[in-house]
């Protein structure tokens, strides 16, 4: 495959991904998330209690743990394949995780952080070819799309207006 300009792409893709998980560098300029600090899945994460993301929205739906867990859990089998790792993944069991409690919950949040900052360490580390790009890319929408379903469930916890600002 041919070399792609790592640090190129890597500016301009990695801050889209951040903007995804902390929320925007400067809320006066985004991409995609509110004009508000926090409002990515860490800060929408950090808004709820361990009560609160063990409750979903609607019967047998997805609560934000679960959320949480799958979201962490893609992140964990991406930095593997960078490593080479290339197992099958069990993406079924990437939903197992429904209900926490407080401790629970923060290891939860502390695990996707650390895993998150993995991602990011292993992409400097990588040659930039175009499975690497597509990776990239498919991580940014696949972090957007559970940002969405992570503030919905977020906003239904919290009580609508509130979840709002988060």
């Amino acid at each position: 495959m041919s070399q792609i300009p790592r640090e190129a792409v890597l500016q301009a893709v990695l801050p889209i991904l951040s903007e995804a998980f902390a929320g925007p560098a400067d809320p006066r300029s985004t991409h995609f998330v509110n004009n508000v600090p926090d409002c990515g899945l860490f800060g929408t994460l950090d808004a709820l209690t361990a009560e609160q993301a063990s409750v979903p929205v609607d019967e047998g739906g997805a609560t934000a743990a679960a959320q949480a867990e799958h979201v962490r859990f893609s992140l964990d089998v991406s930095v593997r394949w960078m490593r080479g790792e290339r197992e099958k993944a069990d993406w079924a069991r990437s939903w197992d995780v429904r209900e926490v409690d407080d401790v629970a919950w923060a290891q939860l949040r502390t695990q996707l952080r650390a895993t998150y900052d993995a991602f990011v360490v292993m992409a400097h580390q990588q040659p930039m070819d175009a499975e690497l790009l597509e990776g990239l890319v498919g991580t940014v929408a696949h972090a957007a799309y559970h940002l969405g379903a992570l503030r919905q469930i977020a906003k239904h916890a919290l009580g609508g207006a509130e979840a709002a600002a988060a």
